[in-house]
């Protein structure tokens, strides 16, 4: 026990801190719904002793020819997409609330008496909302259809980019890993690894006091999240590192 004691105390002596990243964004609002705030979990998360985007963009600089950019009419589709999208599921969700309305009507109705004033009233009711569903699910087909057919341009005209970026990146980004090799050497530092759990927090033990970067990056529809945050570990304390959507970079999948 008091071998342990020593080792440990060592250990704080000479060792870091501890960080927390939790990450956690908003949903993004469809309708007049309120946005709720999700966990990220599975969400792999990376501390690193050295700024990724400073040696990346050195090597954009360098490089001769510019980085490919997305287009202006490949960004347009993919807002006409997202639109068309929303519209979609705002008028399916509608459909699907009026249909259930219609059933809970029909069954009242058939215990009802017929001849009554009631049954009559209600018929009239019934009609009206049947006539809604109709006209619901005929504008949902219709903006499926509109979905689909924009989703399938835009695919042929995405994946054309992606080609023409992965070749740039292939000889642009070549040299990457024997500069991070160089610095991780210069630091005596090793890049740390973890995945979020359920509740979208991810953990680092004993962490070497000093500059690091908190790396993460999370698939969206069209673009991704992206974090590349600088922190300050000290020794001896725990740092909690939020991820959201207000400190991400909204960056274009290529």
């Amino acid at each position: 026990m008091l071998a342990a004691a020593v080792a440990a105390a060592a250990t704080s002596a000479c060792g870091g801190g501890d960080v927390a990243v939790v990450a956690a964004i908003e949903s993004e609002q469809v309708g007049e719904e309120a946005m709720d705030v999700v966990a990220l979990g599975s969400l792999p998360v990376r501390l690193l002793p050295y700024n990724r985007d400073a040696i990346f963009d050195s090597l954009t600089e360098s490089y001769p020819e510019p980085e490919p950019q997305l287009p202006d009419t490949v960004a347009q589709l993919q807002q006409r997409v997202g639109q068309r999208q929303q519209e979609w599921q705002i008028a399916q969700n509608r459909w699907g609330m009026l249909r259930d309305s219609l059933k809970t009507l029909a069954d009242r109705m058939n215990a009802m008496d017929q001849g009554s004033g009631e049954y009559f009233a209600a018929f009239q009711d019934f009609n009206a909302l049947e006539e809604e569903v109709e006209t619901l699910q005929s504008r949902s087909d219709q903006a499926f259809r509109d979905f689909t057919s924009l989703q399938t341009r835009l695919n042929q005209q995405s994946e054309e980019v992606r080609l023409r970026h992965r070749a740039w990146a292939d000889e642009a980004f070549a040299p990457v890993d024997s500069l991070i090799d160089a610095r991780l050497d210069e630091t005596g530092l090793q890049e740390m690894a973890d995945t979020t759990d359920a509740q979208g927090v991810a953990r680092f033990r004993n962490v070497p006091a000093g500059e690091w970067w908190v790396h993460a990056r999370y698939d969206q529809q069209f673009d991704e999240l992206y974090w590349n945050v600088p922190i300050e570990v000290a020794r001896g304390e725990e740092l909690v590192v939020r991820l959201n959507r207000e400190n991400a970079e909204v960056r274009q999948k290529m």
